[in-house]
C-alpha cells in the first residue's frame, strides 16, 4: 500500500509504469475490502471463525508491497517513513496475528493503513482523495462505515457519520464505548486536521443537543466545548525553516510535564497535544531535511502516545523505528528506542506475562546494536 502512495505521488512515471501501478493498486484495494469489515471489529478480527480469510489476505498484502519497485521511501516530505520498515510492520502484524496477538495485530494493520494515505494528509488540512466509500462496499452500520473512512483518512466523508452517531444515540444501538470514540474522532479532525476550533465548537453544540446521551458524554462535550472557547482565538504557531530554536523552545514548553513524567489529559491538556502535533507535522513536512527531524519524531510519538487511546490509530511506533533507523547517531536515539522498547514490552504483555515474539525480539536487538555502534553526533 505504501508502494501504491509512493507511485501515484511520483511525477513523471512512463504509462506503463502507471499500468503496472494500477494492477497492484486494483489488488491492493482488492484485499483491503476483503478485510474491511475485520478492520473496523476487534471482536470480528478476533473470531476464530475468520481467522484463515483475514491471514491469508495479510500475507497477500505482504507479498503486494514486497513486489512493487520503488525509490525506498518518500523523499518529497519530512515523513519519509522507510518502505522497508512498513513492508515490516505488515510482516509482523500478520506474524503476531498468527502467534495469537490479534489485538495488537489489528493496531498495527490500522496504524500502517493509515500511514499508506499519509502522502495525502500530511498537511493539517489535507485528506485522502481516495474512495472508499463505493456502495457496493459500504458496512451496514454507520459506525463501522465511519470508522473504516477514518483509517483510510477519508474525514470529510468519515464526519458526517460520526455525527449522525452521536445524534441518534441511543436508538441505534451504539456502545457507550464507540459513542466516546466518535466524539474523540471529532476532536481529532477539528483539531488536528482541519485546524478549526469555531468548527469545533460548532459541531459539539451540535452534539450536546441529542438530551438522551450518557451524562458523562455530556460532560466531556462541555468541558471540551469550554476548552475550544478558551483557544478559539490563540491560532497555531508558524516556524520558518531557520527557526528551529524557536520551534525546539515551543514543543519542550508544550511538552514539557509530559517529558518530566507528569501526564494531564484534562480536556484542554487533549485539545493542546493535538494542535502541537498538528504544528510539528506541517513544520517537518514543509521542511524534510530540517537537522531536528529525529527530535520532532519523538515528540511527536510522545504526543500521540498520550492521546486518550481511542482517539485515532496513532502512529508512535514508526515514528520511534524511523527516529532510530535513520538517525542512530543523534543524541534522541537513545530515547526514541527507550521509548520504542516500552511500547513493545507493553504490547506483548498479558495474564502470561511479557512474550515478545522472537522476530521482534531480534529487532530491538539490531536496534540496540544500530546505536551502539554509531558514535553521537552532537
Amino acid at each position: 500500500m505504501l508502494r501504491l502512495a509512493i507511485i501515484i505521488l511520483a511525477l513523471g512515471l512512463s504509462s506503463a509504469a502507471q499500468a503496472d501501478v494500477k494492477n497492484y493498486m486494483d489488488q491492493m484495494l482488492r484485499e483491503i475490502y476483503i478485510l474491511k469489515p475485520y478492520i473496523v471489529s476487534e471482536a470480528e478480527y478476533k473470531d476464530p471463525k475468520n481467522s484463515a480469510e483475514i491471514d491469508e489476505s495479510l500475507k497477500r498484502m505482504v507479498s503486494l508491497s514486497e513486489s512493487i519497485s520503488h525509490e525506498g521511501k518518500i523523499r518529497s516530505t519530512g515523513f519519509g517513513i522507510s518502505s522497508d520498515v512498513l513492508t515490516q510492520q505488515l510482516k509482523e502484524s500478520e506474524l503476531v496475528f498468527r502467534v495469537g496477538n490479534k489485538g495488537y495485530s489489528l493496531w498495527m494493520l490500522r496504524s500502517t493503513l493509515s500511514v499508506c494515505m499519509s502522502c495525502h494528509t500530511q498537511l493539517p488540512s489535507a485528506s485522502t482523495r481516495f474512495d472508499f466509500s463505493k456502495k457496493e462496499h459500504k458496512l451496514t452500520k454507520p459506525f463501522d462505515e465511519a470508522e473504516f473512512l477514518f483509517i483510510v483518512r477519508n474525514f470529510e466523508k468519515a464526519m458526517p457519520l460520526y455525527q449522525q452517531v452521536i445524534a441518534e444515540y441511543p436508538k441505534n444501538a451504539v456502545t457507550p464505548e464507540n459513542l466516546k470514540k466518535a466524539i474523540a474522532r471529532e476532536l481529532y479532525y477539528y483539531v488536528r486536521v482541519k485546524r478549526d476550533m469555531p468548527g469545533l465548537i460548532k459541531a459539539l453544540d451540535k452534539n450536546l443537543k441529542n438530551k438522551q446521551l450518557p451524562t458523562s458524554a455530556k460532560t466531556r462535550l462541555s468541558g471540551l466545548k469550554k476548552a475550544a472557547q478558551d483557544k478559539k482565538g490563540e491560532g497555531y504557531p508558524e516556524f520558518k525553516e531557520d527557526q528551529q530554536a524557536e520551534l525546539k523552545s515551543y514543543a519542550e514548553s508544550q511538552l514539557k510535564n509530559e517529558l518530566a513524567g507528569d501526564f494531564d489529559f484534562s480536556a484542554s491538556k487533549e485539545l493542546d497535544y493535538l494542535k502541537t502535533s498538528s504544528v510539528l507535522y506541517k513544520y517537518l513536512n514543509d521542511f524534510p531535511q530540517t537537522p531536528l527531524k529525529p527530535e520532532i519524531l519523538y515528540w511527536l510519538s510522545f504526543c500521540e502516545r498520550r492521546y486518550e487511546p481511542t482517539a485515532f490509530y496513532s502512529l508512535p511506533e514508526l515514528y520511534l523505528k524511523q527516529c532510530v533507523l535513520e538517525h542512530p547517531q543523534s543524541e534522541i536515539a537513545p530515547a526514541c528506542l527507550k521509548e520504542y522498547q516500552d511500547l513493545v514490552t507493553l504490547a506483548y504483555t498479558g495474564s502470561s506475562g511479557v512474550n515478545i515474539p522472537d522476530d521482534v525480539k531480534k529487532e530491538l536487538q539490531s536496534l540496540k546494536k544500530m546505536i551502539k555502534t554509531m558514535k553521537p553526533k552532537k
